[in-house]
């Protein structure tokens, strides 16, 4: 325990020495259990505030992991990183969680895009933030249709539960479909419309950092831009 808790729970323990009376009572042993009660929950305290900061620094290094580093690392075209990453968003915003690394591997069989960088981004939704981002997606529907809510947050996230609770995809797709029509069509709405919005910003934002990132790599090898990416190209296709 850190010195500033400890201090605290010897002041809470002062205090509680004053006014208490079931201290006076029994003597100095109650006294003992109500600090080691008071300096558990300042210990809990601290590993709750320990765990949130772990937590935080884990998504921050997934981020840079799963989005950052394969672009760093990549040796295709601007426009090649570009189209994955936006297809990465699409499929993150327009596919139910759990179910867009498959449908990504569909698509990949059709076409050709980094599979990696695009799974990376598919995880702009994901079982953390699924449902104040699927609220969200009804609140957006609901306005773009001129439709009125009828559910609040605690609600939706009730009627949620059962789609929380599946073990399988599929199980919680057909849980998710079983929902209605009045919560899936503003859904729906919402989801092509961030789908098409973030896609397309992604495309255009990772084409220039990567056109960057590719002007520079053919200035350190000495080669022109449109060498650069025809020797990118070569290596793609080899």
């Amino acid at each position: 325990m850190s010195l500033r808790l400890r201090l605290q729970a010897m002041c809470r323990f002062t205090d509680f020495h004053a006014e208490w009376p079931f201290y006076n009572e029994q003597g100095q042993e109650g006294g003992r259990a109500k600090l080691r009660q008071t300096s558990a929950v300042g210990a809990n305290a601290q590993s709750r505030t320990m765990t949130k900061k772990w937590s935080l620094s884990r998504i921050h290094l997934d981020i840079y992991t799963n989005c950052v580093q394969p672009l760093l690392i990549s040796r295709h075209t601007p426009n090649y990183d570009a189209k994955s990453v936006s297809i990465g968003l699409a499929v993150g915003f327009i596919i139910p969680v759990g179910g867009q690394l498959v449908f990504l591997g569909f698509l990949r069989l059709l076409f050709s895009f980094n599979y990696i960088v695009a799974a990376g981004f598919t995880f702009v939704s994901n079982p953390l933030n699924m449902i104040p981002l699927y609220y969200g997606y009804y609140y957006l529907g609901s306005y773009v249709l001129g439709k009125p809510m009828s559910l609040n947050f605690h609600c939706f996230e009730k009627l949620m539960d059962p789609v929380l609770d599946k073990s399988f995809f599929w199980d919680a797709l057909q849980a998710f479909a079983e929902l209605g029509s009045g919560l899936l069509i503003p859904w729906a709405v919402a989801a092509v419309i961030l789908a098409a919005v973030f896609g397309v910003a992604g495309y255009f934002v990772t084409y220039q950092i990567q056109k960057k990132r590719c002007r520079k790599a053919a200035q350190r090898l000495g080669l022109q831009y449109e060498q650069y990416l025809a020797r990118l190209r070569d290596r793609a296709t080899n």
